[in-house]
């Protein structure tokens, strides 16, 4: 897992980008304003300083990891229907993946480490399905919360008699993570794809 100072930092950082003016244009593909942008940054920092409340001796709740949900569910509210049913889609692929992953590569600890994988299925899957990077954001984002939602039922299921924390630290930075190198890989290969186009028409 990576470690909460370092999501928090990132997501700083790509505050202070915004604000100069940087990453204009992935922005426009993700159809966000500066501003949406910004508030969206700063309320995932701020997620990382709520506090964790206990429902029950077994079950506590920590508020920070809630708020990138929220967020997914702001950016799916704000777009079209297409949109919606195509993050939807890929946000539940990408959970799908995750836990085969998982499931059937047992031997391979840290190879394909959610945060990593999550967005690397995100991020292909959505160029993949509608070449939107929107899409990418939300289930680098949702398809993580999925996996963690999933492992709670299990256990429940099971009857396991073990602490749970929802939305904990770890899920929090997961999920930033996840979000931002699902948009980036999507990124890159819009940008290669349309290199690659250009190519092809100025040697007709």
């Amino acid at each position: 897992m990576l470690s909460l100072p370092f999501s928090v930092t990132l997501l700083a950082l790509l505050t202070i980008l915004i604000f100069l003016g940087l990453g204009e244009r992935i922005l426009d593909n993700m159809r966000l304003t500066d501003s949406a942008a910004v508030l969206i940054l700063i309320l995932m920092i701020l997620g990382h300083f709520l506090p964790t409340i206990s429902i029950s001796r077994r079950l506590a709740v920590n508020l920070g990891g809630f708020i990138p949900v929220g967020v997914a569910l702001y950016l799916l509210i704000t777009t079209s229907r297409l949109e919606q049913k195509r993050a939807a889609l890929v946000s539940f692929l990408t959970g799908l993946l995750i836990l085969l992953s998982d499931k059937l590569l047992p031997l391979l600890p840290g190879v394909l480490d959610p945060v990593l994988s999550g967005g690397i299925f995100a991020g292909l899957l959505a160029t993949i399905l509608g070449r939107s990077r929107r899409s990418a954001f939300i289930a680098g984002l949702l398809g993580i919360f999925l996996v963690d939602l999933a492992n709670f039922l299990q256990l429940q299921f099971q009857g396991i008699s073990q602490p749970i924390v929802l939305g904990s630290g770890g899920l929090f930075s997961s999920m930033v993570i996840s979000a931002f190198l699902a948009v980036v890989i999507a990124e890159v290969i819009g940008e290669i794809r349309e290199k690659l186009q250009l190519g092809g028409d100025s040697s007709e």
